[in-house]
């Protein structure tokens, strides 16, 4: 094939994988269909290409096909048609020439590079990109807890009662780095035993008087099986949602024994606590509400600057996990002691609260040694 710009014999070379040609006289380089990408794409993951840095905040200046001198003698080198000069990309200000016919690409001396380090990303650019976005982000954010505030300081009390069922987790920033192989071994055995519940235990109300943590018969087995028990199935969804939401996270902090234990510490907790406060209730309690409470209080000390998008009655809002759970167990204390002095309430409000107690303390000290001993 002849050189479109010097007539030259082009020279057949491989680079990485393809095959291009080059004019060994004007430096030129032609690329069949499709090869361009792949050539450009190779130059951008080489060190030596050093990204273009735009002049931030000033316009960029895109030229046009009439700023270029245009070589009408150019002809593709396969099939002998008129090239067609074009601005790849449509700002990179790298003009190219391609064959209308064949799809092929002529790039001058050093153009390549050019489009390479036009589409190399400049990590410093990015880095302040994502500043911009994250800081517009948390401004929004802030607007619509306050707006919510308002809303919410100015309706009735019976509303106010009502703020937990309006603020729902949906998911968090925190990334997993194994399989969560003990918190889904848990789920598998809560919706186990909830079919077993249902389906074939003859008698319900014998089985969770035995099996469900009754404070006026404390020491028994309910204090550990009541920890797996639940009273239908919103009690079951809920729970184990929660319980993928936070526990799956806090399971990269323990060996797989360690956090499984660390799990029914959290339960023992929440349970002791609640037969302790109501010594002589003889209603059974189920639920692993207790000792997801634990491992929401060790996400609070582990990762209390991640990010947990909420739904907060008709937006979606991404909140800090120390607010979140700062808040939600305000109200379980609010919840717990207004219903002490009101009567019995159908939620173990006391072993939330005694679980996230135990769950943030052992976290604690657990964060604070390994520090020492790093």
């Amino acid at each position: 094939m002849k050189c479109p710009v010097c007539s030259s014999n082009l020279v057949e070379i491989k680079f990485k994988s393809a095959f291009v040609d080059i004019c060994p006289r004007c430096k030129g380089t032609w690329f069949d269909s499709d090869e361009l990408v792949d050539f450009v794409r190779t130059l951008t993951e080489s060190e030596e290409i050093s990204p273009q840095i735009p002049q931030l905040f000033n316009e960029r200046i895109v030229k046009t096909l009439n700023s270029v001198k245009e070589n009408k003698d150019k002809v593709c080198p396969r099939c002998n048609q008129k090239l067609k000069v074009f601005n790849y990309a449509y700002d990179s200000n790298v003009f190219l020439d391609k064959c209308p016919h064949c799809q092929g690409m002529w790039a001058d001396e050093g153009e390549a590079k050019k489009l390479a380090r036009y589409l190399k990303e400049d990590p410093r650019i990015t880095s302040i990109a994502k500043s911009f976005i994250k800081k517009d982000r948390a401004m929004q954010d802030s607007q619509d807890l306050a707006k919510i505030s308002r809303t919410l300081t100015r309706s009735a009390n019976p509303v106010v009662l009502s703020i937990p069922k309006m603020i729902i987790p949906l998911s968090d920033d925190t990334p997993r780095q194994r399989v969560p192989l003990v918190t889904i071994f848990i789920m598998i055995l809560c919706v186990l035993i909830f079919i077993g519940q249902v389906f074939f235990i003859r008698d319900p109300f014998a089985f969770v008087q035995k099996f469900g943590l009754i404070p006026a018969h404390f020491l028994g087995i309910g204090l550990i099986s009541s920890m797996f028990l639940h009273g239908g199935l919103l009690h079951l969804i809920g729970n184990m949602f929660f319980l993928w939401l936070f526990v799956s996270n806090v399971e990269d902090r323990f060996s797989r024994f360690g956090f499984l234990v660390f799990y029914l510490c959290c339960g023992l907790s929440a349970n002791i606590l609640h037969s302790f406060l109501n010594w002589n209730l003889s209603i059974p309690t189920m639920g692993a509400s207790g000792a997801i409470s634990g491992i929401m209080g060790a996400y609070f000390i582990f990762y209390p600057k991640a990010r947990i998008n909420i739904f907060v009655i008709y937006k979606i809002l991404r909140v800090p996990a120390f607010l979140y759970l700062g808040v939600w167990v305000l109200f379980q204390l609010m919840f717990g002691f207004t219903f002490k002095t009101t009567g019995v309430s159908n939620i173990a409000w006391f072993a939330h609260i005694g679980g996230f107690i135990f769950g943030g303390l052992f976290a604690y000290f657990k964060k604070k040694a390994v520090i020492i001993k790093g």
